[in-house]
């Protein structure tokens, strides 16, 4: 799976979350309505997206998400994708982060 236009979008739920994505390393977008509203990596894509859902992090709480999106990456590319996606998708949450 990939991340960015034109590439299908999960529902933003937990069931949802449950049945699609992975227990394994890669990176996500969380997407808004209008706008991507964070970009994270993970070594387990699934507990990460359930812990945001659950209101880990405020700032995508706040954006209301209606989506997400993945791809598999080994962990030694994690970081690095994720930042490329950063600066492609200019993800809300993201921009924000201390």
């Amino acid at each position: 799976m990939a991340i960015g236009v034109g590439v299908s979008t999960y529902p933003w739920a937990i069931a949802s979350i449950v049945q699609n994505a992975p227990r394994q390393s890669g990176v996500y977008a969380i997407l808004g309505e209008q706008d991507c509203v964070y970009v994270g990596a993970s070594g387990d894509i699934q507990a990460s997206l359930l812990a945001h859902i659950k209101g880990d992090n405020s700032c995508i709480t706040r954006n209301s998400p209606i989506g997400f999106q993945f791809s598999l990456v080994p962990s030694s590319l994690r970081v690095f994708q994720r930042n490329q996606l950063i600066i492609a998708l200019w993800p809300i949450c993201n921009l924000h982060e201390e």
